[in-house]
């Protein structure tokens, strides 16, 4: 096993108890979700070996290339755009799927998900920055889309997902946070709908998004190293 991934992952375990300690949480409310995109199955075995089980992919093809090389006990997750085109595929696939971000998305995946007798847990990403080259819904069209949403019997809504513009420094980070837990409180109150999970965080800022109330962090850089 390569001594980087096992121990760069002990590293990231602690970072998250400490935070957890920090912000007076059980480690065990916060997911560690191994970013593993680009990285080939060798080296996610090597997390796997070590206990990770939970992880996340961004590209279809480049996730399906190795997912079969490893144990099938694995949950994967899909944090990259989502293609209509690629719903089915991924859906039969995903434990989780993290950046929806539009009504005609989830009713595909709903149609997909029915195909296949099973309920799809999903995460609305949400554009937190306001910038234009990311994907994600805005504050505004949130109410709505929950709604709707709430309605398709294949989906089970879990929360929201966003990533934010990245700054220099991590503390610069938590306004970010701060304003996505904010918003799903508000959600939460003036919907009725529960929305337990908020991924955010990844290896840079992972501590100051589980102190702002992260259910899921996504580390990839900081367990896997730089991305080939």
């Amino acid at each position: 096993m390569s001594a980087d991934v096992k121990s760069n992952l002990a590293v990231v375990r602690q970072r998250l108890i400490e935070a957890c300690r920090r912000a007076g949480r059980s480690p065990d409310s916060v997911l560690l979700l191994g970013v593993s995109k680009t990285h080939p199955a060798e080296t996610l075995m090597q997390a796997y070996d070590c206990g990770l089980r939970d992880f996340g992919e961004n590209y279809m093809q480049d996730w399906f290339s190795k997912k079969d090389a490893l144990p099938v006990d694995i949950r994967w997750h899909f944090i990259g755009h989502l293609q209509t085109n690629k719903a089915k595929k991924i859906a039969a696939a995903a434990y989780m799927l993290h950046s929806v971000d539009s009504l005609r998305l989830f009713e595909e995946i709903d149609r997909r998900a029915a195909e296949m007798s099973r309920v799809m847990p999903c995460l609305i990403e949400v554009n937190v920055g306001g910038e234009s080259s990311k994907s994600g819904v805005n504050e505004n069209e949130l109410p709505a889309l929950i709604d709707s949403v709430s309605k398709l019997p294949n989906i089970e809504l879990r929360g929201l997902m966003s990533i934010p513009p990245y700054l220099d420094n991590a503390e610069e980070m938590r306004p970010f946070h701060i304003a996505l837990r904010e918003l799903r409180d508000r959600m939460e109150a003036s919907t009725g709908h529960r929305l337990p999970e908020l991924s955010m965080g990844m290896s840079f800022d992972m501590e100051v998004a589980i102190e702002e109330g992260a259910t899921i962090v996504r580390v990839g850089t900081d367990i896997f190293g730089i991305r080939a």
